[in-house]
């Protein structure tokens, strides 16, 4: 379903327009997340009122609240869009990082707040159990819960998106504590301790952890982690495959959202060869590395040898 509304919506991928066109995958996904967490909490609170069931009701808010994580990502990947102007001369990529660390912050708090309420009730003699019809509801939560998981997995590996990675993590959160909730709720009535006090202590461990780890990595990008080995020794190659570049130094590549990197180096060439020329093999040099790695990278001469012609 997925694919056929990216080309119905979106199209297919202009060959120099990858960036956008990767966050247009990542705002389909969105819409599709808040539409189908919005339509869960319509149809749970609707039946929730009908059968007088505080536990559906809270799970249609919680679905509610879903949506908001899924809304975060289509800002972020929208605002991420947006052209560079005077402002901002290398465009909006790192609001994905910023959107994804609130992202990071809400999971972090989810489990956080589910594990003090779990404390709370855990000496309460007042046992969940669940009736047919809120078993029902919650199995069918969990079917959609599971699609928004399969496609925001598939697509954080197709698109390395920590939104889409967000996303996936929330929805795996809810699958986890929905299934242990109705664990607890069929089995409470063959035990005499609190069931549903436990699984949700043990749940907010699940539900932390991921955020947390999420939370370092997105910090790590916004104090400017280093990028990928693999592009610098890339990078490293194609200037030293130039024959009159005898060494380099200062490589510095700095990214500025998923797909979007600029950089710079110093290249040791000839002094005793004509401004043209150098500039000539440069300028082919900076043009390879952008085909081959997609780094804007701006590379400055440094005349510290003299080439030796052969008679």
């Amino acid at each position: 379903m997925f694919n056929f509304l990216a080309r119905k919506f979106i199209g297919n991928p202009k060959k120099n327009d990858q960036f956008t066109y990767r966050l247009s995958l990542i705002s389909l996904s969105s819409s599709i997340g808040i539409i189908i967490n919005v339509l869960l909490f319509a149809m749970k609170i609707s039946l929730g009122f009908v059968v007088n069931s505080q536990a559906i009701i809270n799970d249609a808010f919680n679905n509610l609240s879903d949506s908001v994580v899924s809304l975060m990502a289509l800002l972020g990947s929208n605002i991420s869009k947006k052209p560079a102007d005077k402002e901002h001369p290398f465009g909006h990529g790192r609001s994905e990082y910023v959107i994804s660390l609130l992202v990071a912050i809400l999971i972090m708090y989810v489990g956080f707040t589910l594990f003090i309420n779990s404390i709370k009730s855990f000496t309460s003699n007042e046992f969940t159990s669940l009736s047919l019809i809120s078993g029902t509801i919650l199995l069918l939560s969990i079917g959609f819960k599971l699609y928004i998981y399969i496609l925001n997995r598939d697509l954080h590996k197709k698109l390395d998106s920590d939104l889409n990675l967000g996303v996936m993590l929330d929805a795996r959160n809810d699958i986890i504590s929905t299934g242990a909730i109705m664990l607890a709720g069929f089995l409470q009535k063959y035990v005499s301790i609190n069931l549903d006090a436990i699984m949700g202590i043990i749940i907010s461990f699940f539900v932390f952890q991921p955020g947390l780890e999420m939370f370092k990595d997105t910090v790590a990008i916004l104090l400017g982690k280093r990028v990928d080995s693999e592009i610098e020794n890339e990078i490293k190659k194609i200037i030293m495959d130039e024959g009159m570049i005898e060494g380099f130094h200062d490589l510095q590549i700095h990214e500025y959202g998923k797909g979007r990197m600029a950089g710079s180096v110093h290249v040791e060439v000839p002094a005793n060869l004509t401004v043209e020329t150098v500039h000539s093999a440069i300028d082919k040099v900076e043009k390879r590395i952008f085909k081959e790695t997609r780094v804007e990278i701006t590379i400055h001469m440094d005349p510290t040898y003299c080439l030796i012609e052969e008679d």
